[in-house]
């Protein structure tokens, strides 16, 4: 009797385990299933455009738009000239923003670059004109990528840019902030052509002798931050105004404040003082 007693107990737990390894195994699929649904289901107000809408060639008429993980890229005027896009989320699987991607975009006012990016192809975002601020972690930005942005006030990159075109920024003629990190290697003339309100900006170490030439706004600068693994002379190109502070990398800060010539800068600064840069010149 009593062996009878326990096989039927065993059973009975035994069925018991199975009942509960199937309600969490339906749990789990249930969660799958919610996590499948959630990368395809825009998350609030936010339409996810898919490798689907471009092979039906599906022009946006959300404001707000991100991008499913099979897209790797932007392609050469996918978006050009879409008046209703307001804000953008470009995901950090993609790599490549093409030729004219968002050209034209006169309602585009914020991209958020959630990882880094290699390329800002020729013309990207020309013409965006309510496009405000850019923050981006960008190796190469093309030529002509922001001319026109006319509403842009500030440009930041990240420590792993590189090249700047011609004419990347041209007409830009509300830009106050531009930052490069010290390892910058590449600016071509005309990169800043008409951006004649720049109120602040970094001098690359490879820059030293050109770029003050490059930035045409001089009687407005506030703040210029020297990234430099060396103390020189002032370029020939450089015409501070008294208002403006000069921020020097720190072990060269006594050399700058005994030079005649950086003397005519309001002020100098060690850039351990800056909001951006550390003691020797790199990005905080």
């Amino acid at each position: 009797m009593k062996s009878k007693l326990i096989y039927a107990s065993m059973a009975v737990l035994l069925l018991m385990g199975f009942s509960s390894c199937d309600k969490q195994q339906a749990k789990q699929d249930a969660k799958v299933v919610t996590d499948a649904e959630a990368t395809e289901t825009p998350a609030k107000d936010i339409f996810f455009y898919s490798n689907k809408h471009r092979a039906e060639k599906y022009k946006p008429t959300e404001e707000k738009i991100g991008f499913s993980s099979q897209v790797q890229s932007i392609n050469t005027d996918e978006f050009k000239d879409n008046t209703h896009i307001k804000e953008v989320w470009i995901a950090p699987q993609i790599k490549h923003i093409a030729n004219y991607a968002f050209a034209g975009c006169t309602s585009l006012e914020k991209v958020h670059f959630q990882g880094d990016m290699p390329v800002i192809n020729d013309e990207a975002f020309q013409g965006c004109t309510a496009l405000k601020n850019l923050r981006v972690d960008v190796y190469t930005i093309g030529l002509n990528a922001f001319q026109g942005c006319t509403s842009l006030e500030t440009a930041r990159f990240g420590e792993h840019i590189y090249w700047i075109r011609e004419g990347a920024f041209g007409g830009c003629r509300n830009l106050k902030s531009v930052l490069m990190a010290i390892t910058m290697n590449k600016l071509e003339d005309g990169a800043f052509d008409g951006c004649t309100s720049i109120e602040e900006f970094s001098v690359p170490n490879d820059f030293k002798n050109r770029m003050f030439g490059l930035i045409p706004s001089a009687p407005k600068w506030k703040k210029v931050y020297l990234l430099s693994t060396e103390f020189y002379p002032m370029p020939k190109n450089c015409t501070p105004n008294k208002g403006c502070t000069l921020y020097v990398p720190d072990a060269f800060l006594a050399k700058f404040k005994e030079d005649g010539d950086w003397m005519q800068f309001g002020s100098i600064e060690p850039l351990s003082k800056s909001n951006y840069f550390t003691a020797e010149g790199f990005l905080k």
